[in-house]
């Protein structure tokens, strides 16, 4: 998940780089983090700009970002949820899938 974020590029929001970069300290250096008030933090700011419109690209982005605010987040992976996103990103179905 952090590579497809570096990939497609952290929305220019201070909330999405901050938490990304926070995110990404987490899962790949091991830093603490309260990920209950990150959470809380992405939902809000979905939740309160067109958080259902995946098509707008800033969405579904910070939609990918807040996957990785949940310890469980291959359970989203599992259930396609993340690839959907992917794919409403213009990523391919087949590169979505693609399991490395």
């Amino acid at each position: 998940m952090i590579s497809w974020v570096e990939k497609l590029g952290v929305p220019e929001i201070p909330l999405a780089k901050s938490a990304f970069s926070q995110l990404k300290g987490y899962w790949v250096e091991h830093k603490d983090l309260n990920l209950e008030q990150l959470k809380e933090d992405l939902w809000s700011w979905v939740d309160s700009n067109d958080g259902y419109n995946i098509s707008v690209p800033e969405v579904a982005k910070m939609r990918i970002i807040l996957c990785l605010a949940y310890e469980d987040n291959r359970e989203l992976e599992d259930v396609g949820y993340f690839e959907g996103l992917l794919v409403n990103l213009g990523i391919s179905h087949e590169d979505a899938y693609k399991r490395t």
